[in-house]
């Protein structure tokens, strides 16, 4: 829009005298506007500059056709496109003093003219200086949202190694409960059925329990560079110590803990205690919460757990940081997940955990 008028301008004001015909001359000055806008993409502020003596040259000749404004702008939108802000403000700064001296000062045309003629190239500068901006704000945002795409993924894979880590120490746990147990099978198998009988009930329930965790093992490799972590693996008797942290972070939680009448395998424990972890962790950091209950009940065949605070709503720039892991966790055991916003305002995680059937 900037060149049409300028293009236009310059042609209604040509009506006055006897302008010089367009020739061969002209083309080869179009020509040589057209190979400079082509040099500027490389050497913008010579090529803005050459261009600016190729119009003064165009009107010095006696053409008065505005086309020669078309490739002096297209010259100077691309330096406002390039970098260098000070080889910019040096060139646009003689361009202005040029025009007004030529057209005011030699040729004796009016200031408003001249004025005019300098505010163009002032704005074709300005607008590639625009576009400039805002192809360095997308770049810069696609920049963002790739490096937040890889920290989400790195935050996956961590949380998927930590996973992995945690059902190999259960199935070693797991084992050597049935070794034991074994051992006392034999020990007692010429004198107490009763001890061996119940020996073995363990053995089948633990043995049972070890598949179920092994098919939920997520394709990932321990790392062999750490220590195996010998702690016990944490269970629900565990869970005050959660509420505690949070309670010393300002948030006033409360605890509801309600054991099913029948065993709990060690994964889902396990899945409830980092469930409650990474909510709670949550609400201290995201939700401004000042308040927040935590409820672990059967639910039939299923454990529920749920953690609910008044804090305000929110989102999580990119899925995958602890939500998503706490998803996958679920997913391991076989439940199901939900997360969002209540009615009341505040926010809820919410799980329902398979429990396996009585032996």
């Amino acid at each position: 829009m900037v060149l049409v008028l300028a293009a236009t301008s310059s042609d209604e004001a040509s009506g006055a005298g006897d302008p010089r015909s367009l020739d061969a001359l002209a083309a080869c000055l179009l020509a040589v506007g057209a190979v400079l806008v082509v040099a500027a993409g490389r050497f913008p502020a010579i090529a803005a500059g050459l261009a600016m003596g190729l119009t003064f040259a165009w009107y010095g000749i006696g053409y008065e056709s505005g086309l020669v404004n078309v490739v002096t702008l297209a010259a100077f939108y691309r330096l406002g496109r390039s970098d260098g802000q000070q080889s910019k403000l040096l060139v646009v700064g003689f361009a202005v003093v040029a025009s007004l001296v030529v057209m005011v000062g030699l040729g004796e045309e009016p200031w408003v003219e001249a004025l005019t003629a300098a505010g163009y190239v002032v704005m074709a500068v300005l607008f590639g200086e625009l576009i400039r901006s805002r192809h360095l704000l997308v770049e810069r945002y696609a920049a963002e949202a790739e490096q937040a795409q890889r920290d989400a993924e790195r935050r996956v894979a961590e949380e998927r190694l930590q996973i992995a880590r945690d059902v190999h120490d259960l199935l070693a746990h797991t084992v050597a409960s049935m070794t034991v147990q074994a051992g006392v099978a034999a020990d007692a198998i010429d004198r107490d059925q009763d001890t061996v009988r119940e020996a073995l009930a363990n053995i089948r329930r633990s043995g049972r329990e070890a598949m179920q965790e092994m098919r939920a093992t997520v394709s990932v490799m321990r790392s062999g560079a750490e220590p195996p972590n010998t702690a016990p693996a944490p269970r629900l008797d565990r869970l005050v110590d959660l509420v505690a942290a949070a309670r010393s972070q300002g948030v006033d939680v409360s605890l509801v803990v309600e054991p099913p009448g029948r065993p709990v395998p060690d994964l889902v424990e396990l899945t409830v205690y980092r469930i409650v972890q990474e909510s709670l962790t949550n609400v201290v950091r995201h939700s401004g919460a000042t308040n927040a209950s935590v409820s672990v009940r059967a639910c039939g065949s299923t454990l529920c757990v749920e953690v609910h605070d008044d804090g305000h709503r929110r989102s999580f720039a990119a899925p995958g940081f602890g939500l998503r892991g706490m998803a996958e966790r679920v997913d391991s055991v076989g439940g199901e997940l939900w997360h969002g916003a209540d009615d009341d305002g505040g926010w809820t995680v919410r799980a329902w955990l398979p429990l396996p059937a009585t032996v």
